[in-house]
């Protein structure tokens, strides 16, 4: 004898080739991200560039070309007295151009004014790093949305289960 209601849900078999094909995409994503991400690095174009004539006794300096589209730092900056040429090493900083000042450059940079040049990339406008950087947030922001596609289909699955069980009288041919 064969089921005439028609299958209503999704049940416990469902689940492993859900799980792969969640697991599939996730793989791809991540893999796709990295790729794009690496490749976006490869075809980046370097700039030079550098600010002149800064106070550095405050602390903390952010240099201006940090407002450019995706600003990274890609050498080590090179930070020279301004009055006497002399190279200052202790210093850090973050590939976004925040840098903090060491004690003896906070010191000599009450009197003296520091130059500093560095080598960065960015996102110029119609670029090809900007393409790839659009379509790494897309990807990215996509991702996002495969924790709430689980929990919607785990949802289909328990009322899947639910319903078949209420559902034990069948009609049979």
């Amino acid at each position: 004898m064969r089921s005439i209601q028609a299958k209503k849900g999704m049940n416990i078999n469902d689940m492993y080739p859900v799980v792969l094909v969640i697991l599939m995409v996730g793989l791809v994503l991540g893999v796709g991200l990295y790729v794009l991400a690496t490749f976006h690095d490869a075809v980046a174009i370097s700039y030079t560039g550098s600010q002149a004539g800064f106070n550095t006794s405050t602390g903390t300096t952010t240099i201006t070309d940090a407002t450019l589209a995706e600003f990274t730092i890609t050498a080590l900056p090179v930070l020279v007295n301004g009055t006497s040429n002399a190279a200052f090493t202790n210093f850090t900083y973050t590939t976004a151009g925040v840098f903090t000042w060491g004690q003896d450059i906070r010191t000599a940079g009450g009197l003296d004014l520091f130059n500093i040049t560095y080598v960065y990339d960015y996102d110029a406008t119609d670029s090809p790093e900007e393409s790839l950087t659009t379509t790494i947030t897309g990807l990215a922001t996509f991702a996002d949305w495969i924790a709430i596609i689980v929990v919607v289909i785990a949802a289909a699955i328990v009322l899947g289960v639910v319903l078949s069980s209420f559902g034990k009288k069948r009609n049979m041919i």
